[in-house]
């Protein structure tokens, strides 16, 4: 089978595709001028989405072109890796440049002849931006086999002949439905995977979270324990400390009540003492 450059891209595309993976053909990666990679993929992590960048080649001619020119090292500033996707027979290792991967297809199946070399990168801002706004909606996705329009025409047109205009119109209303019928169903399908992807990824965030919390209440528990000098942390020596402590409490509480009804009685008997009149003493006469 002689592939096209298009057909190609796509039927790698549908190869690399899968719920863990996001797939984008011929999606430019920043401003005009930037690369834009035949086939580009990310695996569906935080920690290690693995950008990957694909270059379809079906002709020996633009291979040689690509990898003397050097073009595909303008992808490693987006991608970990580069790979070399061609026809079976095209070309082998020997023609492609180190650290770039070989995926060939076969008869009926892709094979990776070598693995590339895995780049540590980070994908710029402007790239993941550029992802989420203008590619979030050109991922690729497989297309399903749809009826042909002039197959439809034909069979209404033999359908109009033998039973009236109006069975015909039913006939086509009959299989435009069936069609969006399928196509709701795909896009059911795969709207309910999204779902699931996220409910899976925000499960695992409180999974986490709940975890480290419960780790920093344990560390606060045992210097708890510490401070209040509960060697052996068991319910009952914590309930016996924190009962001893709210009895010691309260007798401060008490001495501090009963200094306080002191305070308040001599400052009465001092405000009796100035309101009483002075007493003059007479002295005797010698």
């Amino acid at each position: 089978m002689a592939w096209k450059h298009d057909e190609l891209a796509a039927d790698l595309a549908g190869y690399l595709l899968s719920p863990d993976r996001m797939v984008w053909t011929d999606m430019q990666l920043g401003p005009a001028g930037s690369p834009r990679p035949d086939v580009y993929t990310l695996q569906k992590s935080y920690s290690k989405p693995a950008p990957a960048a694909f270059e379809i080649k079906v002709s020996r001619s633009d291979l040689r072109s690509d990898t003397t020119s050097g073009k595909w090292q303008a992808y490693l500033q987006f991608a970990a890796s580069v790979t070399f996707a061609v026809p079976d027979g095209l070309c082998t290792v020997a023609d492609i440049p180190d650290g770039c991967g070989l995926i060939v297809r076969k008869e009926a199946v892709w094979r990776y002849v070598r693995r590339p070399t895995i780049q540590k990168v980070t994908p710029p801002f402007s790239a993941c931006m550029k992802l989420l706004i203008d590619g979030i909606s050109r991922t690729y996705t497989p297309r399903q086999p749809q009826p042909r329009r002039a197959e439809l025409w034909r069979e209404s047109e033999v359908v109009r002949k033998r039973f009236g205009q109006a069975v015909a119109t039913a006939a086509q209303d009959l299989a435009r439905a069936q069609e969006m019928a399928a196509s709701a169903r795909d896009a059911g399908k795969y709207e309910r995977g999204r779902v699931q992807t996220e409910i899976a990824t925000y499960k695992a965030q409180l999974r986490k979270q709940a975890e480290t919390e419960a780790g920093e209440w344990i560390a606060l528990r045992t210097e708890i324990l510490e401070w209040l000098g509960i060697e052996i942390p068991t319910t009952w020596a914590a309930r016996n400390k924190f009962a001893e402590l709210k009895r010691a409490c309260d007798a401060d509480a008490r001495v501090a009540a009963a200094d306080a009804n002191v305070d308040r009685a001599r400052r009465a008997l001092e405000q009796a003492l100035r309101t009483l009149p002075a007493v003059t003493v007479e002295q005797e006469p010698a």
